[in-house]
């Protein structure tokens, strides 16, 4: 079992900094943003695969935030079950 924790800790770290610079620039996209920067539009590339159904949600409805947190942590646990799939795949 701890082998196992001890194996899951990299795609875990790796899935999280991933999906939360998505999240972060999902969420700093409109000007009254407390984030907003140009950055967004880098960090949203950067992020593309995991971020544009939240990026389009927040284009369509940009009040709301919490459903981008739910669409996010989502993408997150997709997100770290492919790093765990493709990284026990590549150690075998």
């Amino acid at each position: 079992m701890i082998k196992y924790l001890k194996e899951q800790r990299l795609p875990f770290f790796i899935a999280l900094a991933y999906v939360g610079i998505g999240t972060l620039s999902v969420c700093s996209i409109f000007p009254d943003d407390p984030f907003y920067n140009e950055w967004f539009v880098v960090g949203t590339v950067f992020t593309f695969p995991v971020s544009i159904i939240s990026f389009v949600y927040r284009y369509a409805e940009g009040d709301l935030l919490y459903p981008v947190f739910i669409i996010q942590a989502i993408m997150f646990v997709l997100t770290f079950f492919i790093l765990s799939h493709l990284l026990k795949a590549k150690s075998k």
